[in-house]
């Protein structure tokens, strides 16, 4: 399954998501036949590699590192996200936090409110699809539970604001290498790089920030599990249960 002229034919977010929902309930494997033939891979590149497979098979995305939102012409970046059960198999909730771009603190730091932000302009209306990780299946059997359409409205906006001024305030003490994940409530910095950051030989790890002549450690902004369940749970009107909803 493949739409590699999606960019080109799709001309509005109703376009887009009404293709996008044609994905609900469907296996990976009828998605991309390579999500198939990595069956027997470590699932530590799970997330990754079904992301790509999605992107590149069905809407003809390349793997990209671009500032701006992967649909460009409506400003709709794409997201892939893994589900998870709990014990009982009765409710869902997100399996890990949401990564979403690379943090340059030298810009950054030039925005006075979210809306100036890089990860605003980036990731402003997310299209969402989250697939059930079911541990007892075949990674090509998983299925794609949800997809929606998401909005940094200005309610979301008055939630993340404070997370994104303590990392502001942090980066303008030349502070930006002591930010951590347990100082935010929804919005955090996770670290984004292949290298080893207390290796002082290890340059991939590091990047320059403005107010200190210290190396910071390279970092992309998260959304945390508590808040995309917040997200989800929002979507489908359903009650938060010890951080999941239940499935029917």
């Amino acid at each position: 399954m493949e739409n590699s002229n999606i960019l080109r034919d799709i001309k509005t977010p109703e376009e887009l998501l009404k293709l996008a929902k044609t994905l609900e309930g469907k296996s990976l494997k009828e998605i991309s036949r390579k999500i198939k033939d990595e069956d027997g891979d470590s699932r530590v590149k799970t997330k990754g590699s079904v992301g790509y497979q999605i992107e590149k098979e069905f809407f003809g995305i390349d793997k990209n590192c671009l500032a701006e939102p992967d649909f460009h012409s409506l400003g709709i970046e794409l997201k892939t996200c893994p589900l998870k059960y709990n014990k009982d198999r009765t409710r869902l909730a997100l399996k890990e936090p949401l990564s979403l771009n690379i943090i340059n603190y030298k810009q950054e730091v030039k925005s006075s409110c979210l809306k100036e932000s890089a990860l605003y302009k980036k990731n402003k209306q997310i299209l969402f699809i989250f697939y059930i990780h079911d541990k007892d299946k075949k990674r090509s059997e998983y299925i794609i539970k949800y997809v929606f359409l998401w909005e940094i409205d200005d309610s979301v906006v008055d939630e993340l604001e404070p997370d994104y001024f303590l990392i502001l305030d942090k980066i303008r003490e030349g502070k930006a290498l002591d930010i951590h994940q347990y100082q935010h409530k929804y919005l955090t910095l996770c670290p984004k790089h292949s290298g080893k950051f207390k290796d002082p030989d290890c340059n991939k790890s590091k990047r320059t920030q403005p107010f200190s002549n210290a190396l910071a450690e390279i970092r992309a902004f998260r959304l945390k599990n508590s808040y995309m369940n917040l997200v989800v749970s929002r979507h489908l009107n359903k009650e938060l249960k010890h951080g999941g909803w239940d499935e029917n």
